[in-house]
């Protein structure tokens, strides 16, 4: 079933109602009938955007013109979401590296994802404005896409790059702060974390470094800020290895049953 996500404007619930206008929702409409070329009688998934419930929409295609389409509300299905709020704070990495692991996160079920900008970052984006945007108009629009296939309830966002001496100044206390990192020892201690986290069910923020990792003043600083400093194994991993590693633990403990 092909999956869409509609500005909660187009959507009369009350009526069992939603249509794709040609002209306010230009892309949803193109994609619909252009690209997947849906005829009536097709079904369509749509997650309403700004989400106002925890129900997707399952409707059928009542009708379709040069206009609009429209979708007659068939049922309601819970959202695919997990049962607890991860964000992903990753060490910037080569474009592609990075574009990757933005899909796949997003797959995994991360709730947003901060790039940060680390001692050991080689890859810096430009903090031209208009660029650094172009940059995360792309990186949203790959999240947007991952979403869409994972049939996701809403679309996590990729924020702006933050440096890592701002974590600092950040209130991260409402947190489970998890740093993975390279020299961490005791796979148990990483076992005990993530039960610990399943157990009190408290929103997590997991920290991946870039392709140098991070420095040894990088972890004396949030050694500081009272972060889990954890290893995923004693092999070394790729920084996109690391992160679909970490985001993919934590996906099979709070998946719902």
């Amino acid at each position: 079933m092909h999956h869409i996500f509609v500005d909660k404007k187009e959507a009369s619930l009350d009526d069992k109602l939603i249509i794709i206008d040609n002209n306010s929702d230009y892309e949803n409409y193109n994609h619909l009938v252009n690209s997947l070329r849906i005829k009536e009688g097709e079904f369509v998934l749509c997650s309403l955007n700004p989400f106002i419930s925890s129900f997707d929409y399952k409707t059928k295609v009542i009708s379709i013109d040069k206009n609009e389409v429209r979708l007659g509300i068939e049922e309601e299905t819970k959202a695919n979401e997990l049962d607890v709020e991860i964000n992903l704070y990753q060490g910037l990495c080569k474009s592609d590296k990075f574009e990757f692991i933005i899909e796949k996160a997003v797959e995994l079920g991360v709730h947003r994802i901060i790039p940060i900008d680390t001692e050991y970052t080689v890859v810096k984006l430009d903090q031209n404005e208009k660029k650094l945007n172009a940059k995360l108009d792309r990186f949203n629009k790959i999240a947007k896409s991952a979403a869409e296939q994972s049939k996701r309830h809403y679309i996590p966002e990729v924020l702006k790059p933050l440096s890592f001496n701002q974590l600092e100044n950040m209130d991260l206390n409402n947190f489970y702060n998890v740093l993975f990192y390279e020299n961490a020892k005791s796979i148990d201690e990483t076992r005990s974390c993530i039960k610990t986290i399943k157990d009190n069910k408290k929103p997590v923020n997991i920290f991946i470094g870039p392709e140098g990792g991070f420095s040894d003043k990088e972890i004396e600083k949030v050694q500081k800020l009272d972060f889990k400093i954890l290893t995923l194994g004693k092999r070394i991993l790729r920084t996109e290895t690391a992160a679909v590693t970490a985001l993919s633990i934590l996906m099979y403990e709070f998946e719902k049953a």
